[in-house]
């Protein structure tokens, strides 16, 4: 009896404890055998895509130079050429400047000065779409909007002659290898050209 007296003492001491608030009962929920929580969040469901967003070109779409970055300088022969591209100067099929065709041809304005500012002559060219007539008629125009427009802007004289050469002179090809429309080496092709002579 006395052998079991100090093993009741021990159980018997948490006890009274507890009941007195002296233990903290640990605190839960708990989970009961077997029991599994399902995980929280958004959560993509199988085979979910999200759509990208922003603009996006669209296939064939080409972006169009403006300012200096339109303007380009080419050595041919006893020719200096400062090339404008027409797309930055004026709409599909036009001839009349486009309204922010003067940022391009002001940043084509100090190359002019340092070349003499008296060109032999002002081009136009265009891409081969349309008939040989019309192409040579649309290139002459835009050359003559451009003339006036640099000798309006005292670039240049206002007798300085133009020509327009239509589709005969291409600087790339209309069509890529295998017979498809090449939008961006017919971009190339529709040009003004501010032509100078470097051989005297």
């Amino acid at each position: 009896m006395r052998s079991l007296l100090p093993f009741v003492l021990l159980v018997a001491a948490p006890i009274a404890a507890f009941a007195q608030g002296d233990v903290q009962a640990p605190k839960g929920p708990w989970l009961t055998p077997g029991e599994v929580q399902a995980p929280k969040g958004p959560w993509w469901k199988p085979g979910e895509i999200q759509q990208p967003k922003g603009p996006w070109l669209k296939p064939g779409e080409i972006q169009v130079p403006k300012g200096i970055q339109a303007v380009q300088t080419l050595d041919k022969g006893c020719e200096r050429r400062l090339s404008v591209v027409g797309d930055a100067l004026f709409d599909f099929d036009k001839a009349t400047l486009r309204p922010d065709a003067a940022e391009t041809l002001s940043a084509a304005m100090p190359e002019i000065g340092k070349l003499g500012g008296k060109p032999q002559r002002i081009e136009g060219h265009t891409d081969a779409i349309g008939s040989d007539s019309y192409n040579m008629k649309l290139s002459e125009a835009r050359a003559a909007t451009v003339r006036n427009w640099l000798a309006a802007h005292n670039a240049v004289p206002a007798a300085t002659p133009i020509k327009g050469y239509g589709k005969t002179v291409p600087i790339a090809p209309n069509t890529t290898s295998d017979g498809k429309d090449d939008p961006a080496g017919r971009q190339k092709n529709r040009r003004v050209e501010v032509v100078f002579a470097t051989c005297t």
